[in-house]
């Protein structure tokens, strides 16, 4: 393995380079690999939550420090654990913006291709409806729309009739409210 300081004229030991330059990338990301690994996985799986998460952000700042020293040999300074550190928070919120941006894409798309044409009146209703609690909405849709029985609905949903009664009091209240807001 050559080093880069067999092809530097050097003349005196005041104007050597500091060490990590002197060495080769891929050798100098191994050294920093080995010493701060263990401690940058457990730093990017506490800021992402998550261990395969961390697993790979921490992948990833080593991939971005390799790149690095490889356009910049001595980028890395000792100690690397600052860089490290800051590299793996920036990558961790350019990844959550991206997964951010990429759910609200999904959104946009799943609210405008799932819903179909309704009329104007019918609009504030299905709106309204939308607002409600999973199973407060389950309760109204099938008492209401599907003409179901109170014991009927509470069968289908596993409750008793008198939680369904219940439901569908509450659910009359809160789309009189919201309907009579829009």
């Amino acid at each position: 393995m050559a080093f880069m300081h067999e092809r530097l004229p050097i003349s005196s030991p005041e104007e050597q380079p500091p060490l990590e330059v002197l060495m080769e990338p891929g050798e100098r990301i191994r050294e920093i690999y080995a010493a701060e690994w263990r401690r940058l996985r457990a730093f990017a799986t506490l800021i992402t939550g998550d261990l395969s998460s961390g697993e790979d952000l921490s992948q990833s700042v080593f991939v971005e420090a390799l790149r690095q020293e490889r356009e910049h040999p001595g980028y890395l300074r000792t100690p690397a654990w600052p860089w490290l550190r800051m590299v793996a928070i920036r990558l961790a919120l350019r990844q959550r913006q991206r997964m951010r941006m990429q759910l609200d894409r999904l959104r946009l798309l799943a609210a405008s291709s799932a819903e179909p044409e309704w009329r104007a009146e019918t609009l504030d209703i299905v709106r309204a409806l939308k607002r409600l609690p999973p199973r407060m909405r389950m309760c109204v849709v099938l008492a209401y729309l599907e003409d179901q029985s109170t014991a009927s609905v509470a069968e289908a949903l596993g409750c008793t009739p008198k939680t369904v009664e219940n439901q569908l009091r509450e659910g009359r209240r809160r789309l009189r409210s919201l309907i009579d807001a829009s």
